[in-house]
């Protein structure tokens, strides 16, 4: 690589590091398709491009220089003054050594930041302080952007993702960088939070908050069509300042447990579109919410449980089809005259009108309300 192409990468690495996306960024930058990891002095990964296939040993040698792999992958190790700081891997299959230039520059940039780090020692990292609601302010948000050499955006869109239980799952640090890739936008931070990968995404004006809410609630078919097995459900949260990033990562991870809890299956759900069910989600662990379903579904559930009947299920699919007899029908495998049968049932047993927009209205509130406790 020619020194004008060098100084060109270091620029772009140095641009890339400095951005929200910091240390992800960088890979994100280098990485031609196979994946790239960062990993730590404990060799633990602390940032990655990609989603590289595990063909590096969980433990590398101690050694002053590069270390090539049989499938083409290559672990540069980073040090500073003889401290071991950690390696960068770049993954196989291709031939990685043409690309040992621009690797060691990344390598020499990577390890001068996690220096920084080392000897900054107990300093509070910028996403962590946010995240934990410590932030006292947007001047306090500043000051501590500046000092970790970061321009804050305006806004910050939050995107809370993990894998449904049907399909198979990777490490979360994965999933985040598969969703980065899939989104296309650079400057992404990610963090782990209550068993989830959260996306911090930058956003300047209304128009590109907009594009990233529904890139987002694309994200599982745009997966799915580079891991199929992967099914993927998760939750938006409202944009925000970087000091209410808090607030906004609450509201993410409040959609996508009750995107779970509702068995939405491959969906990434919008807070803000969620109307009272985020209320109902809070009210659902009160007691007397919790008695409230139970005192309406209890005599279905008893006949249901004496006479090895689907009521409950068929008014739950009932209304989750819009009240629609056919769809029911179709979802259960049954006739829809069945249905109609089924519905006449429930209306004896609770002496409830399913025609009644009241009586309605507090089955439907006693279901979601059941849903969301699960």
């Amino acid at each position: 690589m020619t020194s004008a192409r060098l100084l060109d990468l270091g620029a772009r690495l140095a641009q890339a590091l400095a951005s929200e996306g910091g240390r992800d960024a960088v890979l994100r930058e280098l990485d031609r398709g196979t994946g790239l990891r960062l990993l730590d002095a404990r060799q633990h990964s602390v940032a990655q491009s990609g989603s590289p296939a595990p063909t590096v040993p969980s433990e590398l040698p101690e050694s002053t220089e590069p270390v090539a792999f049989g499938d083409g992958s290559l672990a540069l190790p980073l040090s500073i003054g003889g401290e071991r700081l950690g390696w960068l891997v770049a993954y196989g299959p291709n031939e990685r050594r043409a690309e040992t230039d621009a690797l060691r520059l990344a390598a020499t940039l990577l390890a001068l930041d996690l220096s920084r780090d080392r000897r900054a020692g107990d300093r509070r990292d910028l996403w962590d302080a946010a995240l934990s609601g410590s932030l006292a302010g947007a001047a306090a948000a500043k000051a501590l952007a500046a000092e970790h050499r970061i321009v804050v955006a305006s806004t910050y869109l939050v995107v809370a993702l993990t894998f449904d239980e049907a399909g198979e799952t990777c490490e979360l640090a994965e999933l985040g960088a598969l969703a980065c890739e899939a989104l296309g936008q650079c400057g992404i931070a990610v963090r782990e939070r209550d068993g989830a990968a959260l996306l911090l995404c930058p956003a300047t004006e209304e128009p590109t908050i907009g594009k990233m809410r529904v890139a987002a609630t694309l994200l599982p078919k745009s997966i799915a069509r580079r891991h199929a097995a992967y099914r993927i459900v998760g939750g938006i949260g409202g944009a925000r300042p970087l000091h209410e990033l808090d607030i906004a990562a609450r509201e993410a991870l409040a959609a996508l447990e009750i995107a779970r809890r509702l068995r939405r299956h491959d969906t990434v759900l919008a807070y803000e579109k969620l109307g009272a069910l985020p209320l109902l989600f809070q009210a659902a662990v009160a007691p007397e919410w919790r008695g409230f379903a139970r005192d309406y579904l209890e005599s279905i559930r008893d006949y249901d449980a004496k006479h090895q009947t689907e009521l409950e299920r068929t008014m739950t699919i009932y209304f989750e089809a819009g009240e629609n007899v056919k769809v029911a029908a179709e979802q259960l495998h049954v006739h829809r005259h069945t249905v109609f049968y089924r519905l006449r049932q429930i209306a004896e047993l609770t002496g409830l009108s399913l025609e009644n927009p009241f009586d309605q209205l507090n089955l439907r509130l006693a279901v979601t309300i059941d849903a969301l406790d699960a």
